[in-house]
């Protein structure tokens, strides 16, 4: 490689300017592109989250690459973070037999597999809890009153924060129907009848219990406050801060509605989720973690369960 040019490479990827690497490397024909030059082709791409484009470069140069620590690990990298967690593993523990003597590779290498190690325990333990809980789930009756018996005396706690961020105005079965619009799904009808006597707010009870860790703690997550329907409140579903914004803004995937915002402001999230039920079914109540690569999480089979199931956060002190 010209040094020259490995120079410009190595002051961009100081400042991040992994996109102007890739650039730069794709206006060089392919013919002309040396063996460092593809390494750095493939790095810049997986730091600029191209990723099936990482893939597709690097299998082009398979046999180039088949005793190549720095091959191996860039591929590796790319499977790991499109979720191919089985082909990652096998390409990081092959890039960490041929690295031998580059212990600052080794290193990332084994930074990576950690996470490798992680994800499957993750995955493993999802995997079970959901076995588990869809066959304990049972049927909620159509006929019941929703929260029938749940004391809501003590429920809401109406500081003038929560006053001014969270609790809209008495909202009306057309608002209901407008907002159901916006958003493209049915609100649960657990949901409409706990927001026609109090329209969203912060609940004295801000922890729910999980069978798995997440980003928050290992075995519960927390809310800030429960979204109503009043889009004159920033934290509501359809106001500013609300589901829309946080799927088109923040990257969250579109599996439902965002109910609850969380003490991370914006960086987790609680969902209503119709990914099993449709649009118009009884969703599901998920966490979604934005600071690891959007992972959802179970917390609850629906939103009245997820309601009765706050508790209080001493409970976790």
């Amino acid at each position: 490689m010209d040094p020259k040019l490995e120079k410009k490479f190595n002051r961009l990827a100081n400042k991040d300017s992994f996109e102007e690497i890739v650039s730069l490397i794709e206006q060089i024909p392919e013919h002309e592109r040396d063996w460092e030059t593809i390494g750095w082709y493939v790095r810049s791409l997986n730091n600029s989250e191209e990723l099936e484009k990482a893939v597709k470069v690097s299998l082009q140069y398979k046999e180039q690459g088949a005793n190549d620590a720095s091959w191996h690990y860039r591929l590796g990298y790319a499977y790991f973070y499109l979720d191919r967690t089985s082909e990652a593993e096998k390409l990081l523990q092959r890039a960490k037999k041929l690295a031998k003597d580059d212990e600052e590779l080794k290193e990332y290498v084994d930074e990576l597999l950690e996470q490798v190690v992680e994800k499957k325990a993750a995955a493993a333990r999802k995997a079970k809890s959901e076995t588990r809980r869809r066959a304990a789930k049972i049927p909620r009756d159509p006929g019941k009153e929703p929260f029938e018996g749940f004391d809501f005396a003590e429920f809401w706690d109406d500081s003038d924060f929560s006053l001014k961020e969270y609790v809209g105005a008495p909202v009306s079965d057309k608002q209901f129907a407008e907002a159901e619009k916006a958003l493209g799904y049915k609100l649960p009808a657990s949901y409409k009848w706990l927001m026609k006597r109090h329209n969203g707010g912060i609940p004295v009870n801000t922890c729910h219990p999980t069978d798995t860790p997440t980003s928050w703690a290992a075995d519960h997550v927390a809310i800030t406050g429960i979204f109503g329907v009043d889009s004159s409140k920033a934290n509501s579903l359809t106001g500013e801060l609300g589901s829309k914004f946080m799927i088109e803004e923040w990257g969250y995937p579109d599996i439902g509605i965002a109910i609850c915002d969380c003490p991370s402001a914006g960086h987790d999230m609680i969902f209503l989720d119709y990914r099993h039920c449709g649009p118009e079914g009884e969703p599901e109540v998920v966490h979604i973690d934005q600071e690891n690569n959007y992972e959802i999480t179970y917390v609850a089979d629906d939103f009245e369960s997820f309601i009765q199931g706050l508790v209080n956060e001493e409970e976790y002190e």
